[in-house]
């Protein structure tokens, strides 16, 4: 249940329901959340620079048959913004989605992309009771990304944006011009009037007082350093004392076309996810859960039906 107070927005599912919205207590911070429709719960993370309204258009769907809950996740949009690099560390980030998948009853599916992605990943294997189903667009196992940022020059071209984006000033330079250059990355070279019509709700996003310079802490928090040193790291982000095994049934959609995560991330996968489902997309991009909305929809759909 949502326990503090509830507004609805305009937006409403294929049975006309509302997308309701509120602030829910997590690790320390309380988190601004969409909800929406009834069934078996599903709990969606976001990357950067997004925040809950890059899965509107897949909740709108979903939410026929289940419960979908979508996040702001700390520091971003709505949601608090603590200012400690330290506050962003992967255990707190965590923490904050096992508060979320305990207001919806204990255990869930769990969906991500991007950074969502990696803290989908995190959290299945170091709370696999919690999770029912994985679902990760565009990102790479935690494991096998340091594999990759240790072994692949490709992968460390491909993610110096992250160490750019930890350096002094960051955030003044993606807000100049009206966040010019995070629109680039964000529309991913796509142009017209639906991904126009995107912008200002992005915008508004950026511009919610110290959400860039929280955004960029989970890139600070993240330490790629320590992955790139010679002696290298088990796994990016840390998981602990987990294995990075990932007990549940999981699916990956890859838009192969990806800037910042090379296709080689797949290779190897079943190592650590023994019941594991790979759709490569070769004209998708990073976001092609928008590029190619109705196929995103689809595996979804079908792949969440299969739970118990």
């Amino acid at each position: 249940m949502l326990s503090e107070r509830v507004f609805i927005v305009r937006f409403v599912n294929m049975n006309g329901e509302p997308i309701r919205c509120a602030h829910l207590p997590a690790s320390g911070v309380r988190l601004h959340v969409a909800q929406a429709g009834q069934g078996s719960p599903v709990l969606m993370l976001h990357g950067f620079p997004d925040h809950w309204e890059l899965w509107r258009p897949l909740m709108v769907e979903l939410s026929c048959d289940h419960k979908v809950l979508a996040p702001d996740l700390r520091g971003i949009n709505l949601s608090d913004k603590p200012t400690a690099v330290s506050d962003y560390d992967i255990a707190r980030l965590v923490d904050d989605v096992r508060a979320l998948i305990e207001h919806l009853g204990g255990r869930c599916a769990l969906v991500g992309h991007d950074w969502g992605g990696l803290l989908a990943w995190t959290v299945a294997a170091q709370l696999p009771d919690a999770v029912s189903r994985l679902v990760v667009f565009n990102a790479p196992h935690p494991c096998r990304f340091a594999e990759e940022l240790q072994a692949s020059p490709r992968q460390r071209e491909a993610s110096a944006y992250a160490q750019r984006l930890c350096q002094a000033g960051a955030a003044d330079r993606l807000a100049q011009d009206r966040f010019e250059r995070l629109w680039a990355v964000r529309s991913d070279g796509r142009t017209g009037a639906e991904w126009t019509a995107r912008r200002p709700a992005c915008a508004q996003a950026w511009s919610q007082p110290g959400a860039l310079q929280a955004a960029l802490n989970w890139y600070r928090a993240l330490n790629l350093e320590a992955a790139l040193a010679p002696a290298g790291v088990r796994s990016v982000p840390d998981l602990g004392q987990a294995s990075g095994v990932i007990d549940v049934p999981t699916l990956v959609v890859w838009g192969e076309r990806d800037g910042s995560f090379p296709v080689a991330c797949l290779e190897g996968l079943e190592r650590w996810v023994p019941d594991l489902s790979v759709h490569r997309e070769p004209e998708g991009g990073h976001w092609l859960l928008e590029e190619q909305h109705a196929l995103a929809t689809s595996l979804l759909r079908d792949f969440l039906a299969l739970q118990a």
